[in-house]
C-alpha cells in the first residue's frame, strides 16, 4: 500500500480531507495497550502541544507502523485532527529518532526516559512551543547518535532550555537573597533554590526551608557555560559527568516544581543505581 507521505499533497486538495488531514512531528511520552491490537499514545507535537493519538491495528506485526509508536521515539504523523476532540487517528507514520537506532546503551535509555518524564510534567496541554520541540529535536538528534560522548550533559542542555522557553528560567547573574553578583568561577559551590527560583551564595538565609539543592562547583560552573549555549551544544572544556549527573538532577526536580505532579524522584533512583552498576 503507498504510504500516505507520497500521496499527502494529493489529500491536501480535497476540502474535506484538507481540514482533518494534518502532518506533524511527534514524541511519545506514553503508550497505553487498547483493545486486542490498538494502542493509544501521549505525544508532545512540533505544531500542536500535546495530544493523545489513536493507533489502530498497531500491534499487529505485520502493520506498517508497528513499533514506531514507542515511547522515546520521535516519529513524523499523518492524523486526522479535529477541534474538540480528545483523541485523534493517526494514519501514516515513519520514524525519525530512537534510543534503539544505535547499539543499545542503558545510559542513553535512562537520559531519554529523564527527558520524557519531564516533558509528561510540564507540558499538557495543546498548546504549540515551536521553541521548545525544535530544542527537543535537536536533543534527540544527538542523543540518538552512536559517539554521543555524554548523555546527561544533553539532557542538562535541554532541561535548562525549558526553563527558559516556559517562563520559569533560574537567575543566575546574581544572588536571590542578597542580589549580590555571582561569580562563575567559584569553585566552592552554590545553593539552588526553588523557590524564588535562582542561586544563592552559601550563608545564613540560603540555610531557610525553602527546597533547595546544593551544587558543586564544577556543577556550577557547567550551568554557567550551557545557559549562553541556543543552538548546537558546544561545551566550553572537558565536563565531569559527575557534575552533569548532578545539574540534570537538580533541574528536573526544579521543572517538577513548576509542575501539577510530584517528581519522580523515585523512578531516577533506580535508573542512577543501573546506570552507576550498584545494587
Amino acid at each position: 500500500m503507498e504510504s500516505e507521505f507520497t500521496i499527502y499533497s494529493y489529500f491536501q486538495k480535497s476540502k474535506k480531507l484538507r481540514n482533518l488531514l494534518t502532518r506533524t512531528k511527534a514524541l511519545v511520552l506514553r503508550e497505553t495497550k487498547f483493545r486486542d491490537q490498538s494502542k493509544i499514545c501521549l505525544v508532545f507535537t512540533e505544531h500542536f502541544g500535546t495530544l493523545s493519538v489513536m493507533l489502530k491495528g498497531v500491534r499487529n506485526p505485520k502493520n506498517q507502523m508497528n513499533g514506531l509508536f514507542s515511547t522515546g521515539n520521535m516519529v513524523e504523523m499523518v492524523f486526522y485532527r479535529k477541534n474538540n476532540r480528545d483523541l485523534h487517528l493517526v494514519r501514516d507514520a515513519r520514524l525519525l529518532y530512537s534510543p534503539l537506532s544505535a547499539a543499545p546503551d542503558l545510559e542513553r535509555f535512562s537520559a531519554i526516559y529523564q527527558l520524557v518524564a519531564t516533558l509528561r510534567e510540564v507540558t499538557g496541554s495543546e498548546d504549540p512551543h515551536h521553541l521548545l520541540f525544535n530544542a527537543l529535536e535537536l536533543t534527540m538528534e544527538q542523543l540518538c547518535h552512536p559517539e554521543s560522548p555524554n548523555y546527561q550533559l544533553l539532557l542538562t542542555w535541554f532541561l535548562l532550555r525549558l526553563t527558559t522557553l516556559l517562563g520559569f528560567e533560574p537567575g543566575l547573574d546574581r544572588c536571590v537573597l542578597t542580589g549580590e553578583h555571582l561569580d562563575c568561577g567559584n569553585t566552592e559551590g552554590v545553593w539552588f533554590l526553588f523557590d524564588p527560583g535562582g542561586i544563592a551564595l552559601p550563608g545564613p538565609g540560603s540555610r531557610s526551608g525553602t527546597e533547595k539543592r546544593w551544587l558543586s562547583g564544577a556543577a556550577w560552573g557547567l550551568l554557567c557555560s550551557l545557559r549562553g549555549q541556543t543552538g548546537t551544544l558546544q561545551p566550553t572544556g572537558p565536563q565531569s559527568r559527575d557534575a552533569a549527573s548532578l545539574l540534570s538532577e537538580v533541574l528536573q526536580d526544579y521543572c517538577s516544581s513548576h509542575a501539577e505532579h510530584a517528581p519522580g524522584k523515585k523512578n531516577r533512583q533506580i535508573l542512577s543505581r543501573l546506570t552507576s552498576g550498584t545494587e
